[in-house]
This record gives C-alpha cells, sequence and structure tokens, in this order.
C-alpha cells in the first residue's frame, strides 16, 4: 500500500495564505446587524423584536442584545407603547457627510445645465445648524453676469433659500417672527410680507426674494430635502430684477423645484 497525501495541503504554504486573502473572514455579529437594519429599512410599519429576527434571519435572542446596543447608539428608536423598532436619526448622522459629497458632486453639471439655459446665476447651499453654506455655484456665459463669494455664509432664514429652508421646516408664524428679527436686508422688508412669502413657499415649492437681500438683484430658492423632509440642502437662481419679471420667476421657480426633488431623500 502507498501512503498518499491530502492534494489540498500540497500548495506551499506562502500559496495557501495568499488565497485566504481573497477570501476576508466575515465578524457574525456585523453581519446579523446589517441584516436587521435591512430589515428594518424594508418594512413599511416599524416591527418587534420576533418579526425583526424572523425578516433577518437572526436568532431572537441576538437580535434582541443587537437591537438593544442600536438603541443606544441611536441607529434604531424603540417605542415603548408599541414595543417595536424603527430605524433612528444616529444613521443619517453617520451617512450626513458622504450625502452630502454625493449630492453636490452629482448636482454639480445640473446647475451648470441650468444657469446656461436660465442665465441664471446658480448655487447649492448647506443648512448648517443656523447657517446656510454656499458649497458651489455655477455661473451664466453672459458678457455682464453676477457672482457668488466661495464659501459664503448667512442666517439661515436670509434671501430666498431661507425662505424655502423656512417653508420646509414648518415653522409657526411666531417662530419665523422670533428669528426674523437677527436679519439684515438691504431693502426694507417687513416681517408680516416675508411670513406671508414663507407661507407661499409652501405652497409653491420655492420662495422669491425681490431686490430685499440685494437691491437689483431677484433670487429664487427651493430646499432639498433627506428622508425625513427635513431641508438639508438649498438650491438658488439669481439674475438681475429687469430680467427677472413675474412670469419668468415662476418659470424659473418651477424649474429649480424639479430640480430640487430629483436630489431630495424624501419619498413622495
Amino acid at each position: 500500500m502507498v501512503a498518499t497525501r491530502d492534494m489540498a495541503n500540497t500548495k506551499p504554504k506562502a500559496d495557501r495564505l495568499q488565497a485566504d486573502k481573497g477570501k476576508p473572514k466575515l465578524v457574525g455579529a456585523v453581519v446579523q446587524t446589517f441584516r436587521i437594519l435591512r430589515a428594518l429599512e424594508q418594512s413599511e410599519r416599524a416591527l418587534g423584536v420576533s418579526a425583526i429576527a424572523r425578516a433577518a434571519g437572526v436568532n431572537p435572542s441576538t437580535a434582541f442584545n443587537i437591537l438593544r446596543t442600536l438603541t443606544v447608539e441611536e441607529a434604531v428608536v424603540f417605542d415603548r407603547s408599541t414595543k417595536t423598532y424603527a430605524l433612528g436619526p444616529g444613521l443619517m448622522k453617520l451617512s450626513k457627510g458622504l450625502f452630502g459629497q454625493s449630492v453636490v458632486s452629482a448636482i454639480k453639471p445640473e446647475l451648470q445645465r441650468f444657469a446656461t439655459e436660465t442665465g441664471c446665476l446658480t448655487g447649492i447651499w448647506q443648512v448648517s445648524g443656523d447657517r446656510l453654506i454656499l458649497l458651489d455655484r455655477a455661473v451664466a456665459e453672459r458678457p455682464i453676469r453676477l457672482e457668488l463669494e466661495s464659501k459664503q455664509r448667512m442666517p439661515m432664514l436670509l434671501g430666498a433659500v431661507g425662505r424655502a429652508v423656512a417653508a420646509r421646516m414648518k415653522l409657526t408664524d411666531g417662530q419665523v417672527r422670533a428669528q426674523f428679527r437677527a436679519l439684515r436686508w438691504d431693502a426694507p422688508m417687513g416681517v408680516a410680507a416675508y411670513v406671508q412669502q414663507v407661507r407661499d413657499a409652501e405652497r409653491l415649492g420655492y420662495a422669491v426674494d425681490r431686490e430685499t437681500l440685494y437691491r437689483g438683484i431677484v433670487s429664487i430658492g427651493t430646499a432639498i430635502t433627506g428622508r425625513d423632509g427635513r431641508p438639508i440642502y438649498g438650491l438658488s437662481a439669481s439674475d438681475l430684477a429687469g430680467n427677472l419679471g413675474e412670469s419668468r420667476t415662476a418659470e424659473i421657480g418651477k424649474r429649480i423645484v424639479r430640480l430640487g426633488k430629483t436630489y431630495s431623500g424624501e419619498e413622495d
């Protein structure tokens, strides 16, 4: 009888190690956590532990322990009255930077196209705390054109974008009035008129600043929302007042609303 060797072990050790590198070892707890998060994301309603465990293919006791940890990290939220779980704000915080980069990168050619077709200076603004920050802009190819200073900052409710943001935040008249006091305008602007323009923005989806933030300039703004419907970015289109009459303003307003909805995370 001739002794034989296991052919699977005849490869040189270096070759076996190299092959193992192509098959990373998965961490079970991490895999199960993502299965649970996917189960919650795919569900149209909050789920209890047993339902989550079945949907994710995870042992109920394991699912409970993972969910308890995710709740502490705010990746999921627990409703004590119904004993159910749903995705939480912690996930949005983690993905905010990535989402922001992808939106700005994706929308940049659209901004330029919008500027070229409308003749407007267009910009995308980030809603950050109580400020709007200009992230990028596109200028129209015209002999005389407007420009925006890079990384410009201004109070969150200022200008056309500010009105649109206030509208999407569903601020009450009292809340709008309280924040209005800190705003500074280039032309006289009454609080009653401002509140009405915020309400108009709720109805139309876009807001208009007609020569109040900057004399001689008309700006149109709309909000880009996250999945929860809250504004995270704003889009603006600006031109000389003589180029933006009422009908032209409405036309561009409708166009900028469509553009904003394309990049919003909120489902219709």
